[in-house]
């Protein structure tokens, strides 16, 4: 109260008229900023539960080629080999159901983004969102030759599939590959259990293009085709042209069986709600904007 009769008689003086409004309005806005502003930093989440069925004896991985050659496509514009192995990979993810599905990419090494999953959000988001053709990049800089599919022995040796009885290795790739030793491959897979199944994408006539349209240094290989079967032949594998997707599904399916230990899985989905209480702490500031102008035009 005595600032407030302070503030009157200054204005007096002055000759200014009363600020429109109660000054209760601007003590609870300036309240209201300073709440919400506080519990968008503090970073709040929303968390979505899930319970879904699983299968516990069987896993499968996916392995995305992301080399160069895989931005090739029929013409500017046209739906690269990338992104028909990715719309492929979505489709044979749906026919799988409850089998847990890991994604990893492929160039001339092998990185893990996601292990066997029965979530499809992550799925789908890792597959979004986390790589891309030369994302992440080889070792190797320039037009040079990156895809290795010897490296897929990693897969083999490693400890991907984490003890499931049943494992099932799926490559998505054009099968343009650096020289490899197959003897070496045959030796890593020979005692791992992993059924391996390659998805070829290629096309004759195929070409990159950048960013503007314009062709760039390409050159197609067309000993792909033999070397995806001599590749499945060394680790007893099959392989298959992308036309041929239905069958590689068929064979997956089949490599996998029909799934009697299957269990409820329970998990969490984190939805962040800071960007939202801070949009929202817009309306107590424009108010407070709002009759800092009203005051100063009057």
């Amino acid at each position: 109260m005595r600032t407030e009769r302070r503030a009157e008689r200054v204005r007096s003086l002055l000759r200014l008229a009363p600020p429109g409004g109660s000054p209760r309005l601007t003590l609870a806005a300036l309240a209201a900023l300073a709440l919400l502003v506080g519990v968008g930093t503090a970073q709040p989440v929303f968390e979505e539960w899930d319970e879904r069925p699983e299968r516990v004896d069987a896993q499968v991985f996916f392995a995305f080629d992301t080399s160069r050659s895989m931005m090739a496509s029929r013409g500017a514009g046209e739906p690269t080999r990338f992104d028909r192995a990715t719309a492929a990979a979505r489709q044979m993810r749906g026919a799988l159901g409850e089998v847990p599905v890991g994604i990893a990419s492929m160039t001339d090494r092998v990185l893990p983004h996601l292990f066997p999953s029965s979530n499809p959000r992550s799925f789908d988001s890792v597959l979004s969102h986390a790589i891309g053709v030369d994302y992440p990049p080889s070792d190797a800089a320039g037009d040079a030759q990156t895809t290795d599919l010897g490296t897929t022995r990693f897969l083999a040796e490693g400890n991907y599939f984490r003890g499931a009885q049943r494992r099932v290795l799926v490559l998505f790739t054009d099968a343009e590959t650096k020289r490899i030793d197959l003897d070496q491959v045959t030796g890593a897979f020979v005692d791992s259990g992993i059924k391996t199944i390659l998805v070829r994408f290629w096309a004759t006539g195929e070409r990159v293009y950048g960013p503007d349209g314009v062709e760039e240094a390409y050159v197609p290989d067309p000993g792909s085709a033999s070397m995806a079967e001599r590749y499945a032949q060394a680790v007893d594998g099959e392989a298959f042209d992308e036309g041929e997707l239905p069958a590689a599904i068929e064979a997956a399916r089949s490599n996998l069986g029909s799934g009697s230990e299957v269990t409820l899985v329970k998990t969490a989905d984190i939805h962040p709600l800071g960007p939202y209480v801070f949009l929202a702490a817009l309306l107590p500031l424009g108010f407070l904007l709002w009759r800092r102008n009203l005051a100063w035009s009057s």
